[in-house]
């Protein structure tokens, strides 16, 4: 079945780049030419093509390269054929939504999501982090903003720090160089914030972190008020990590402060 994506071509072009190591040019020595970096491959789910032409607009100077598939199905097909850095879906597609093609996604892959949901919908942001998106971004939107949320996203996918590069608390094993995480003996798949917030977690074991310190540090962004960002992640981990091995609960809420991932000898720190 052909790949049901609108490619955007968004390469720009070097003068003479065909040339580029091919040998003299014009009797001048023999130089190769810097490899240009490679664009980062941002997939757009949404049937609004004009979108993804405004979308093209402003990333390809960023240095982003933008396919649009119109369809969930299609948006499937592409992140399973496709190197995607990371995907754009909007919640109302025709067909399969943009919920079911996320619960789709994550079956399959592990690549970043940020859902793009209708204005004022708490619910439908709230349901997106919980089925595995990475962010949200509420519709009508600024591409300046969208840009700086994907960057964030992408940020949070390299180590923050190399005494952070391997982590063990209890049974749980994490090395942030691979992006691993082992819970029992099982590895356990994570989104990009799911990992952040688990990491900062672990490395604060037993001490009790606020949610205003988490907010910037795990979405990148000011804590707002009724913001569930943090609480919606951490249930996730909850559901996928299950309980300590002495039966009680890892990641414990503590009322009006924040969340702390609690010892297996059940101890929590000041």
């Amino acid at each position: 079945m052909p790949l049901l994506t609108q490619q955007l071509d968004n390469s720009r072009q070097l003068p003479h780049a065909a040339l580029a190591g091919a040998g003299p040019l014009l009797g001048m020595p023999n130089m190769r030419m810097p490899t240009p970096k490679a664009p980062v491959h941002i997939l757009l789910i949404d049937d609004d093509l004009a979108l993804g032409q405004l979308l093209r607009e402003y990333a390809v100077p960023e240095g982003f390269r933008i396919s649009v598939a119109a369809t969930g199905e299609s948006g499937l097909e592409a992140v399973e054929q496709e190197a995607v850095a990371l995907v754009v879906l909007d919640v109302m597609l025709p067909g399969m939504n943009g919920f079911e093609a996320l619960a789709e996604i994550r079956r399959r892959s592990n690549v970043p999501v940020l859902m793009l949901t209708t204005r004022g919908s708490t619910a439908d942001r709230v349901r997106g982090l919980r089925c595995g998106a990475d962010d949200y971004l509420p519709k009508p939107f600024d591409p300046v903003e969208l840009l700086e949320r994907v960057r964030s996203i992408l940020r949070r996918l390299q180590p923050r720090d190399g005494r952070l590069g391997f982590l063990r608390v209890d049974d749980v094993e994490m090395d942030a160089r691979s992006r691993r995480v082992i819970c029992g003996g099982r590895e356990v798949d994570l989104t990009a914030s799911e990992f952040s917030l688990l990491q900062l977690l672990l490395s604060n074991a037993g001490t009790v972190l606020p949610r205003e310190e988490l907010v910037p540090l795990v979405l990148d962004r000011e804590r707002t008020f009724n913001d569930r960002g943090i609480d919606s992640l951490a249930s996730n981990l909850r559901r996928k990590l299950g309980p300590s091995t002495n039966g009680g609960e890892r990641i414990r809420s503590v009322r009006g402060i924040g969340y702390v991932y609690v010892l297996a000898d059940g101890s929590i720190g000041r």
